[in-house]
């Protein structure tokens, strides 16, 4: 299931790889947050869970819905920066993505370099996060994190877990 695993000298994580089969499909690499008291058994959880993703439509549903707002809301913040270089550069990048988005493209197509981050399990409960390179957030990237049977966050990746109640709310989620 995991290959190549690999614990860094201080213990802190384990990384691999595994094969991703549904969402985001292909190999994706793994960081298990060993310090924080997960393990294998952890990864094995959330990677089950994870590529059983096509049999709860409704979880991909709600990714993808998020994706949506978390763009349009980078995308016009990013547009009101416009007089300066940097972010006009930035908005014209982003052209072809805008582009598909309003011809039906599902944004998460533009997502690349996924990977699952896996913390310590609670209360029985399976968590994680998907973090991916994101046209349209480049510096901070993206960063799924998925709950149970829940899509609990779509933003920009700021160490969160799955388990961050207070910081899981987005402005563009109002």
């Amino acid at each position: 299931m995991i290959r190549n695993l690999k614990t860094d000298e201080e213990g802190w994580f384990t990384t691999g790889t595994f094969e991703s089969k549904v969402f985001l499909p292909g190999e994706m690499s793994i960081m298990i947050f060993t310090d924080d008291g997960a393990g294998p058994e952890d990864a094995a959880r959330c990677i089950e869970h994870f590529n059983s993703l096509d049999e709860k439509p409704e979880i991909i549903a709600s990714i993808e819905k998020r994706l949506e707002k978390f763009f349009l809301y980078m995308y016009e913040e990013w547009a009101a920066l416009s007089d300066f270089e940097f972010y006009a550069r930035l908005v014209e990048s982003l052209k072809d993505v805008r582009e598909g988005y309003e011809n039906g493209r599902k944004l998460s197509s533009y997502l690349s370099g996924p990977g699952m981050n896996v913390y310590l399990q609670q209360n029985g409960d399976v968590g994680y996060g998907i973090e991916c390179e994101c046209p349209w957030e480049p510096e901070h990237k993206c960063l799924i994190l998925i709950r149970n049977d829940e899509c609990v966050y779509v933003g920009p990746s700021d160490m969160l877990d799955p388990w961050d109640e207070e910081y899981l709310h987005c402005v563009w989620d109002d």
